[in-house]
């Protein structure tokens, strides 16, 4: 999951155990599901350390343009 990190690190003065080092706000970085519940609800400071981000995926649409043909009727000349 891809996260990004808010001010709270530098608030606190905490470094994250996964990365090693003190996140600038607004960095993004991933995290598990489980990280992410840590750091948003289950740590002993009670604060909010990173915030979800919306994955936006652009999805190439392909349309298809139909040329629809139409027959036309050519008059004959009846032999005999």
């Amino acid at each position: 999951m891809l996260v990004q990190a808010t001010n709270k690190y530098k608030e606190l003065n905490l470094k994250d155990n996964e990365l090693g080092r003190i996140p600038n706000e607004g960095e993004t970085f991933e995290v598990t599901e489980e990280r992410y519940k840590v750091l948003t609800q289950t740590n002993k400071f009670n604060a909010v350390f990173v915030e979800k981000v919306e994955e936006v995926k652009e999805i190439e649409t392909a349309t298809k343009k139909t040329k629809t043909e139409t027959a036309v009727k050519k008059p004959r000349k009846k032999t005999k």
